[in-house]
């Protein structure tokens, strides 16, 4: 039985993982390929954001997650006790 919260947790995951991963990505790319006269400013920009974003995505997957589990323990415990 899925709740909201799980299927929450299950959608903003994934899409932290990959923003934070396409983060690190833009801001090795910028270090390694571009060169200081080129516009590396607005790479560090997108990766700064890209990974902000995911760490802000995957904190609200984590309290998703307690909260599903905290309703399955609550539907067994109901179910125990009747």
């Amino acid at each position: 039985m899925a709740n909201n919260h799980y299927e929450k947790w299950l959608i903003k995951t994934p899409i932290g993982f990959i923003l934070i991963a396409g983060g690190i990505f833009f801001m090795y790319y910028s270090i390694t390929k571009l060169n200081f006269r080129e516009k590396w400013e607005l790479y560090g920009f997108i990766s700064a954001i890209a990974i902000a974003i995911g760490v802000l995505l995957l904190s609200h997957a984590a309290v998703h997650k307690v909260k599903s589990d905290l309703i399955k323990k609550q539907k067994i415990r109901q179910q125990s006790e009747a």
